[in-house]
């Protein structure tokens, strides 16, 4: 009886020590989080963390402000990164294979979510489109669309993963467009080449090798002088690349792969070019920012990043100008357009407030394209603001 008092007592103990000992870490863990200070920037995830918001009344009542505290509270949490992974890999060990819309799949490809439409907003955001080509219909309106990897590549998802059918959301966009709109179909062409390097395989843009054959397709389409244009050469500018989904989910941490770029072959005729960032009022005479390359996001080195308007000046013997509505798909693709165009003004809905009808009077724009990653497209509330301001009758 007594072995058995003993026994029972020790169970007691050290059921209080562990209790203790989850109370001290909780102390200390709370303690850490009240003199820990909020970061503006996570390097590891390569976006913006949430802010202690602003206390009021409505705020509170409205249920607004706690949702608000909960994200400020999550990012800014100490130690973050550490727990993050901490989870990604107790998940892995469990059979898991997807992180924060993030699917691990095979060969070290990571493959973002294809993104369910806001089918309110992107009913929008066509009708946005259609009236804008209808204010211009002597001027040829051209539509790309990319689709994301987890579309192209499936045969790289893990086992039993589902996702939206991106196909059908395609069809239907180019069936709203209407006959008017030039549909540029890229889909076809990447699917052929879906066993090339064409997507990165740790971050959600397409590679310059993808880029290149949607550039074909496109030409195409345009009808583009590609006869009297430069041939390209492929050059290695980073080997040390690791994109935002490797940042978003936790997963392929390790995984370093290259950054290319394409450029006219040694002897053959590349037109100088001038990039003049508007609002920045900043002025370069190269399509790329090496500085970028000592960054997190390396992808930032086509075009120097995401910009609200970029004029792209060239002296191509050409004389059309080029309006380019689009995503950041459309950086590394940029490149293969300028040997075509006297002019390529490259505007970005989601940063820019300007007057998109202005640009097209002001700069005797002769062609449009929108270029597009179907989950960007899908998700998007700002191209038909964009379209529609001051819009004319």
């Amino acid at each position: 009886m007594k072995q058995k008092s003993d026994r029972r007592k020790r169970k007691v103990q050290i059921k209080k020590a562990a209790a203790l000992l989850f109370l001290a870490m909780l102390a200390v863990i709370c303690l850490v989080n009240l003199v820990h200070r909020d970061k503006e920037f996570s390097q590891k995830e390569n976006r913006m963390l949430e802010q202690k918001p602003a206390f009021t009344l409505s705020g509170v009542t409205g249920g607004r402000y706690m949702k608000q505290y909960e994200s400020y509270k999550s990012d800014q949490f100490a130690a973050r990164d550490l727990w993050v992974s901490l989870k990604t890999n107790v998940d892995l060990l469990m059979g898991r294979r997807d992180s924060n819309g993030v699917f691990k799949g095979k060969k070290n490809y990571l493959l973002e979510d294809i993104a369910k439409p806001n089918e309110e907003q992107l009913e929008e955001n066509i009708e946005a489109i259609r009236a804008f080509e209808q204010s211009y219909v002597d001027i040829p309106v051209y539509f790309a669309l990319v689709p994301n990897a987890a579309n192209v590549m499936s045969d790289k998802l893990p086992a039993l993963a589902e996702t939206e059918a991106q196909e059908k959301q395609f069809e239907n966009i180019r069936k709203e467009l209407g006959g008017k709109i030039n549909w540029v179909d890229v889909q076809k062409v990447l699917k052929k080449h879906r066993n090339e390097d064409i997507y990165y395989h740790t971050d959600h843009h397409w590679t310059t090798l993808g880029a290149s054959y949607a550039y074909e397709e496109l030409a195409k389409a345009m009808g583009l002088d590609t006869a009297n244009g430069p041939k390209w050469e492929k050059y290695t500018v980073s080997n040390d690349f690791n994109g935002t989904l490797s940042a978003t989910s936790g997963y392929e941490q390790g995984y370093r792969e290259p950054i290319h770029i394409y450029v006219p072959e040694k002897g053959e005729k590349s037109p100088d070019i001038v990039l003049n960032y508007v609002d920045e009022q900043k002025k370069t005479a190269s399509l790329y920012d090496a500085s970028k390359l000592k960054e997190k996001d390396q992808y930032a080195m086509f075009l120097g990043g995401n910009h609200a308007v970029i004029d792209l000046k060239t002296t191509a013997a050409s004389t059309e100008r080029l309006l380019l509505v689009k995503d950041s798909y459309a950086n590394c693709l940029v490149p293969f357009l300028t040997p075509f165009f006297r002019e390529i003004i490259i505007i970005d809905p989601r940063y820019y407030y300007g007057d998109i009808h202005q640009v097209m009077e002001e700069n005797k724009i002769t062609d449009i394209l929108f270029l597009y990653n179907g989950n960007t497209f899908v998700e998007d509330n700002s191209i038909s603001g964009v379209l529609k301001n001051n819009e004319t009758e």
